[in-house]
Formats: structure tokens, C-alpha cells, sequence
């Protein structure tokens, strides 16, 4: 059993790597603030669900988590969370509230919807409702379809239909006919109708009602569709940004291979001073703030250009050199191991001026290591080829 457990352990580790506190931490906390920001309707929001998408990456990003497989895995758990935490608890509880009577306002008092049966056998909801500051205006009762509900969120169709209800008195009443398999979205408003338009009172609206008890089918449907809605939004966000972030992440890894390896650029690691922590750029022998000489690995060193080494400590240097730059040997009657590109070495104690840039160059040099001119190999070697 033991051998299984490690080899299942290796493979994850394999997988999406390890994870320590902090990376474990990150996804944690990332987690949570999206879940949060999420169910709490923020998402609703265009500009937050973008926040939100970009929060599940950066987080565990910043704080070490770098596995695309492992994000990936991590993005799918969140949307799958929050969907059923959300279609299964939060929206339920959204739309109970939502469900009630509403309440009274300056225009209509002891508000009441009852779901029946009329005489005809049609079903819907009986109306009836005390109505203060009528004067010439019609009740009108506002009902309209719902498509989906989200967290905060109520999609519905924006034709809303009306009925105008009887006024006796102070009491506005009246049966309309509903569809049980439709969820309806519903509120009572005064307005006066004339030439097939409403002008409506201003503040005269009560809070709108889903008629939840009028609908024979099942509301989960309802809230599974808006959760969906509302979480795809987030995790499109959250999976372009890691899969072009991944994209340009292997893009710039792949340039600085190539570069790497044509010796354009130091390998990861050689690109700064050992002594004072300085930039280096590639060709540079010493430091160019405390002078230290730069010992580069044998990957990285130029193979087309002329260079010797010192023959008291085996550093890399340019030809024109008077002294060793790493332990400070005087060349002046030393001999010069000159290696050329194609790999041979010569060994010379004779040096000439090139006539192009002024160096003093190995007399048996092909190349300036300076200005790069190539000489000729007649017995004249200060000529230069043009």
C-alpha cells in the first residue's frame, strides 16, 4: 500500500508540482475573494467579474504558483463551487425574500397576492390592495416573464404586460390569468392609459415580486442557468489571462534560449556582477562599476572573435590587453595564446596596430577583436582586406 501511496504521490508532485504554505496560502486566499466578491452579486458588475477573473490569477501567481495544470485544475473547482454553492443555497435564499408581498408605500397599503383558481378553471393570482392618492389615475398591474436568476441578479423579459384592476373605494382588485409554467416577475404602479401608451407617477411603484407560488415547475432550473451565466463571465477572464500569460511566458523563454545559445545573452544566473551585483551585459570581461573580473561559463564565451587566455590564471582576455583583468599579469613580455574562429591556437609574443581602430593586435590575429576588420594573411599581416 505504501508503494502505491508514493507513486500516486509522485505523479501529482509531477503534475502540477509542489506546493508549499505560501503557494497554498495564495490559492486560498484567491479563493475566497473571488468566491465572496461572487455570490455576493458584485459579478453582476462587468468591471468586477473582471476584477474577479484577474484576482484568481494574480494572487496564487504573486505568491509562487506558476503550474498552468494546477490553475487550470483550480479555475475548474472555483466555477464548480460556486455554481452549486450558489444554485443550491445562496439564490434560493435570494429569491425567498424576493417572493414576499411587497411592502407598503406612500400609494398602496395591505398588499396582497393569492394564487388560485377562477371560475373559468384558469389559474393565477387574485389581487387586491388599499390605494391612497389615486386621484384620476388607473391601478395597473405590471407582470412580465422571468429568464433567469443569478446571484443578485433577475434576468427578465423588459415588455412588461399590464392589467388594470377595479377601484372601489380605497380597494383596488382583480384576477389575472397566468401561465404555470412561466415564472413571473411582477408589481402594481398608478398611470393613466390613453392612445395605447401609460404615463406613470412618479414614485408610485411597489417593489417588484417574483410570483414564485404561481410557477408548477421546478425553480432550480432558474438558478443552475443564471449561476452559470454569471461564473462563465468570470472564468473566460480568469483562463485567457493564464493561458496568454503561459503563451508569452514560453515565447520569452524560447527567444532567451536561442539567445542564450548564439552568446547574445547570459544564461539565468551570469547576468550580474558576483562582487557588486551589477548588470553585465554579454562581451563583458569586467565589471563596469567595481572593475571585478567577470567569470563567465565556457557556454557563454564568444567563439568568433579573437581573445587569449592569461597563462597565470587561465582568464578570458580581449587581445589588446596590457594586463590580465582577473589577476593583474603584465603581457607585455608574455607570450599570447591567440584562439581564431575556426578553433586553432597560435602562440606569439609579437603584436601589431590595427590600421583601422589604433589596437594593438597578435600579429597572428585574423581579426580585430575590437573593430572586428579582418587582415590579410600575406606577409604583410597590418594590411587589411577592403
Amino acid at each position: 500500500m505504501n508503494g502505491t501511496s508514493n507513486a500516486s504521490e509522485s505523479k501529482l508532485k509531477k503534475f502540477f508540482g509542489t506546493l508549499g504554505p505560501k503557494q497554498i496560502l495564495g490559492l486560498v486566499l484567491a479563493f475566497v475573494f473571488a468566491f465572496v466578491l461572487t455570490v455576493m452579486g458584485w459579478s453582476s458588475n462587468c468591471f468586477v467579474f473582471f476584477i474577479i477573473g484577474l484576482a484568481l490569477y494574480m494572487v496564487p501567481h504573486l505568491l509562487g504558483v506558476d503550474n498552468i495544470k494546477l490553475l487550470t485544475v483550480f479555475g475548474i473547482i472555483f466555477m464548480v463551487v460556486v455554481i452549486l454553492v450558489g444554485a443550491n443555497a445562496i439564490v434560493p435564499g435570494m429569491i425567498d425574500n424576493k417572493s414576499t408581498e411587497p411592502s407598503d408605500n406612500d400609494y398602496f397599503s395591505d398588499i396582497n397576492y393569492t394564487y388560485t383558481v377562477n371560475d373559468e378553471g384558469e389559474s393565477g393570482v387574485l389581487i387586491s390592495a388599499t390605494v391612497s392618492n389615486i386621484g384620476s389615475n388607473d391601478v395597473l398591474f405590471q407582470y412580465t416573464t422571468i429568464n433567469y436568476i443569478g446571484f443578485e441578479v433577475i434576468n427578465f423579459d423588459k415588455n412588461y404586460k399590464e392589467t388594470k384592476l377595479e377601484v372601489t373605494g380605497n380597494t383596488a382588485s382583480g384576477f389575472v390569468v397566468l401561465d404555470s409554467n412561466q415564472l413571473y416577475y411582477a408589481l402594481l404602479i398608478l398611470g393613466t392609459t390613453s392612445d395605447g401608451s401609460t404615463t406613470y407617477v412618479s414614485a408610485s411603484a411597489t417593489s417588484s415580486t417574483i410570483l414564485k407560488e404561481a410557477y408548477s415547475g421546478d425553480m432550480s432550473g432558474f438558478y443552475y442557468y443564471g449561476c452559470v451565466i454569471q461564473t462563465i463571465y468570470i472564468m473566460i477572464i480568469f483562463f485567457m489571462i493564464l493561458y496568454l500569460s503561459a503563451f508569452m511566458r514560453s515565447r520569452f523563454e524560447k527567444t532567451r534560449e536561442k539567445l542564450e545559445a548564439q552568446g547574445r545573452l547570459y544564461p539565468q544566473g551570469y547576468g550580474r556582477c558576483d562582487k557588486c551585483g551589477a548588470l553585465v551585459l554579454p562581451g563583458e570581461v569586467t565589471c563596469r562599476k567595481c572593475g571585478a573580473y567577470i567569470d563567465r561559463p565556457e557556454e557563454i564565451k564568444p567563439k568568433k572573435k579573437d581573445f587569449f587566455e592569461c597563462s597565470d590564471c587561465g582568464a578570458e582576455v580581449p587581445a589588446d590587453a596590457k594586463e590580465c583583468p582577473k589577476c593583474g599579469a603584465k603581457f607585455d613580455e608574455e607570450e599570447i595564446l591567440v584562439e581564431h574562429a575556426d578553433g586553432t591556437i597560435d602562440v606569439t609574443k609579437d603584436t601589431f596596430e590595427c590600421s583601422e581602430c589604433g589596437s594593438i593586435v597578435p600579429v597572428t590575429a585574423t581579426f580585430c577583436p575590437k573593430c572586428g576588420a579582418k587582415f590579410d594573411e600575406d606577409t604583410d599581416t597590418t594590411k587589411k582586406t577592403q
